[in-house]
This record gives C-alpha cells, sequence and structure tokens, in this order.
C-alpha cells in the first residue's frame, strides 16, 4: 500500500536533488502532467506545468525524461515545450532523443497482424477516434461513452481481444477507461532499465505516474529511487508513495517547482 508524499518528504527528496551529482527524473504524461480528458486530443498539460517542467530541462546536472503510452510525436504538439526534451512513447516502444533522433523497436510480422486484427475487430464498436493503434499496441478508449455503458463496453472489447491476444501472443491491460492489446516485454519498465544504464549508479532518480501501465516503471525502479503514484487515495501498488491529485494540477506543479529549485 502506498504512504502518502507529504512535506516531510519532499524536503528530504530536495535535500538528497540538492547534494547530488546527478538526477534522473520520469514522468508520466497523462494523468500525470497533464488531465484525464474526453478528448485525448486536447490533453493539453495544466496550467503552469510547461513553464515548471522547463526549469527542469534547463539543468545540466539532471536528465528529465517523458515516458507515455502515446505515440512519441502526439506528446510536443500538446506539452509545447520552448525546450527540446526527451521522450519514450508507446510505453517504450518508441525513443526521441533532444536531438530529435527517433528510434523504434522492430516488432515481428506476426504481432503486426494481431494488432491490425484487434483493430478491425472492435471498428464497428467504437468510433475511428476511440481506437489508438501504436506501432507495438492498440488501444481501446471509452472515456467518451455514457459512463453507464463503460463497464459493458469494455466487457465487449475483451470478449473480441482474448482469443486474437491468444492466438497472436499479445497481452491485454486495462487503463483508465480503456483496454489495451500489446506485445510483451514492451512497456515502461524499457525506458527505465534503458535511460538507467547510461546514468551513474549513484543518481538520484525518481518516476512520476498515475496509472496501471506505469506499474512496470515503479517495478523497475523499484527501492533505487522514488516511485511516485499520482492519485485520490492510497491504493496497492509497487510505488511506495501517494502524491495527493489536486483538480488545478496543484500537486504537480509544486512537486515539479520544488525539485528543480533543489537543483538550482
Amino acid at each position: 500500500m502506498t504512504k502518502v508524499w507529504t512535506a516531510e518528504q519532499q524536503a528530504d527528496f530536495g535535500q538528497q536533488l540538492a547534494a547530488c551529482r546527478r538526477a534522473v527524473l520520469f514522468f508520466d504524461y497523462d494523468g500525470t502532467l497533464a488531465p484525464i480528458v474526453p478528448d485525448r486530443d486536447n490533453a493539453l498539460p495544466y496550467d503552469g506545468v510547461r513553464e515548471a517542467f522547463e526549469r527542469l530541462l534547463v539543468v545540466k546536472h539532471c536528465r528529465t525524461v517523458l515516458v507515455s503510452g502515446r505515440r512519441v510525436l502526439e506528446i510536443q504538439p500538446l506539452l509545447q515545450s520552448r525546450l527540446p526534451f526527451e521522450a519514450w512513447g508507446s510505453h517504450g516502444c518508441e525513443h526521441l532523443r533532444p536531438s530529435g533522433k527517433l528510434e523504434e523497436v522492430a516488432i515481428s510480422e506476426k504481432a503486426k497482424e494481431g494488432l491490425q486484427i484487434a483493430a478491425s475487430k472492435v471498428a464497428s464498436l467504437l468510433a475511428p477516434h476511440a481506437i489508438e493503434r501504436k506501432p507495438s499496441s492498440v488501444a481501446a478508449h471509452v472515456s467518451s461513452i455514457n459512463a453507464e455503458l463503460i463497464p459493458q463496453y469494455l466487457t465487449d472489447v475483451e470478449e473480441l481481444w482474448e482469443p486474437v491476444a491468444e492466438e497472436f501472443g499479445l497481452e491485454l491491460l486495462d487503463f483508465h477507461e480503456g483496454v489495451e492489446m500489446r506485445v510483451p516485454g514492451i512497456n515502461k519498465s524499457r525506458a527505465i532499465y534503458s535511460v538507467l544504464e547510461e546514468e551513474p549508479k549513484d543518481a538520484v532518480t525518481a518516476y512520476i505516474g498515475d496509472d496501471v501501465t506505469d506499474e512496470d516503471a515503479f517495478r523497475a525502479l523499484g527501492e533505487q529511487g522514488h516511485t511516485i503514484l499520482i492519485g485520490r487515495e492510497p491504493r496497492v501498488s509497487a510505488a511506495k508513495w501517494l502524491l495527493p491529485e489536486r483538480p488545478d494540477g496543484r500537486h504537480i506543479i509544486d512537486f515539479i517547482n520544488a525539485a528543480a529549485s533543489s537543483l538550482s
């Protein structure tokens, strides 16, 4: 069970950042830097997040990384950062470096076929904008559907997808108001492991996320760093801490600004 992240924990974290020679901070996007909204194409960050995030980007001894389930090229048009940043998209399948170099994991033709079939299976059930295709997964979003109907839609999607997942060696994962079919082994932990391989062992690290898809990252970072779940109340999670969510986003804005001040 997670423990609430308090001012005391923030102060202790700040002391570690102030004393470190290297820091690595990972952030999820949807539900972390931006609120969860029905129209995912309009998921703009909380007011003040961009400015706070850019404060971290100018700290030379801090590596700031976005890790999202979105296609990596979708993030910048939403975040609108005035500075280049590093991002991992599609749950670790895509890697965009600050230089603009984009790298992508190759997946098998069998997996590609399974994902295509999965997308076609739900085409008559969901609107086109609710079916999100990614290099290593396909997601069915139901957030724009009447709330009373969402459980049935999720059940229908899973019933259509379970045989496909079994035949093509894929896996299903629930997330905030949706279901995703993905290639096993390609998840957010890949981003964590890849980044940390390039960093000193004594780097101060943290991962901040809000969803089931962030659990892989929490487990990957483990006791080595600060694993922080954003939410309204403690729940069972691989994260150690719970950062209480506020509707105006002050929870994450204050966290980032405090970290940036400690690193400066």
